[in-house]
């Protein structure tokens, strides 16, 4: 990242300290071990606890929790006997934002993932006029029946990030540090008395408050800028990485680690679409060669976990990506959308 870049982002930092997190967050701990999963030194983290019995009276009964997203808007854990979601309510419906989450549990005795993008917008493309779009809020669904299930369990990974609207250029807004979400769910006996009934969620927000690795381009026009096409950010001491997305049917689409660790090494699981998990989760394991890990293909339209090791450190991170680059009648509508956040 460039000394001018770094500056922007440290104002940033400090706007998004004052909106809300002063007080409320904890820097990442440092593992045990050299070469342990950690974040950077940058990373701020966060968590936040909904759970309840249906014994507690009535009056003291929550069954809801939020908290904030730096720089993005509010949180919000549901779980009630009728309804269970996770929902996101931004500050700026002007701005394109996502909540990207790759959910797995059990459904018949399989397990099971699905990439859901949880989106808040008021202007879907290019050319939208702005009259439409969708609420101030959108959400995802925990339950998988109606009514709801007496018992479920499962967890959701992802990325929540905001950016300039589709009907402007992608640089048209300043860029927002992303957010790397962990959910976990556990209900029963929600078809019981009130009595029996109980539910706990979890949920842990990382953000680095220095940077944002964000990269965004709306229209072919947009993308002719190598500022808008090529996205990196400082992983120290692993190396920087380094996000591409190149307009075009035969473009670089790519993600990958710049670093000087000949023994350098990527654990990554790229997660598309909906179904078994064998099935919609791909692992890759790559080394180090010509000053670099990878690159590793972005997908069109899913998630990533990146497992990043240089230097005796581990950085792991969330990716969101979508990007359609195949509209030769409408070129306008292109784009190219991709969040990374550490956790």
């Amino acid at each position: 990242m460039t000394r001018a870049r770094r500056t922007s982002a440290l104002l940033v930092t400090a706007l998004l300290l004052a909106g809300g997190l002063a007080g409320t967050t904890t820097a990442a701990p440092a593992a045990p071990g050299s070469a342990e999963r950690r974040a950077p030194d940058d990373v701020v983290t966060k968590t936040l606890t909904l759970s309840w019995q249906g014994s507690t009276p009535k009056h003291r009964l929550d069954q809801s929790a939020s908290t904030r997203v730096p720089g993005i808007g509010q949180l919000k854990l549901v779980c009630k006997p009728n309804n269970t979601m996770v929902k996101i309510v931004p500050d700026d419906r002007n701005r394109e934002t996502t909540m990207w989450l790759a959910k797995y549990e059990k459904k018949g005795g399989r397990d099971v993932v699905a990439v859901k993008n949880v989106r808040v917008y008021r202007f879907d493309t290019a050319l939208d006029d702005g009259t439409g779009g969708t609420g101030r809020a959108a959400h995802e669904g925990l339950n998988q029946e109606t009514p709801v299930e007496t018992f479920s369990s499962g967890y959701a990974e992802g990325v929540i990030s905001t950016r300039t609207g589709r009907h402007l250029p992608g640089g048209a807004m300043p860029a927002v540090p992303a957010t790397a979400l962990k959910l976990s769910w556990w209900w029963e006996n929600f078809r019981e008395p009130q009595e029996y009934r109980t539910c706990r969620m979890d949920a842990t927000l990382s953000t680095d408050l220095s940077q944002a690795a964000l990269l965004t381009w709306h229209g072919d026009q947009d993308a002719g800028s190598s500022d808008r096409t090529v996205v990196t950010a400082d992983l120290a001491p692993l190396g920087t990485l380094e996000l591409r997305c190149e307009p075009g049917r035969r473009g670089a689409r790519w993600v990958s680690l710049l670093t000087d660790d000949p023994a350098a090494t990527l654990f990554a699981r790229t997660i598309s679409g909906e179904g078994e998990v064998r099935d919609h989760v791909e692992e890759d394991s790559l080394d180090a060669g010509g000053g670099r890990v990878g690159p590793l293909d972005l997908p069109e339209n899913g998630m990533m976990e990146l497992s990043w090791t240089a230097h005796g450190r581990t950085t792991s991170m969330f990716l969101s990506s979508y990007w359609i680059t195949n509209d030769e009648t409408s070129p306008a509508l292109n784009l190219c959308e991709v969040a990374a956040a550490p956790f």
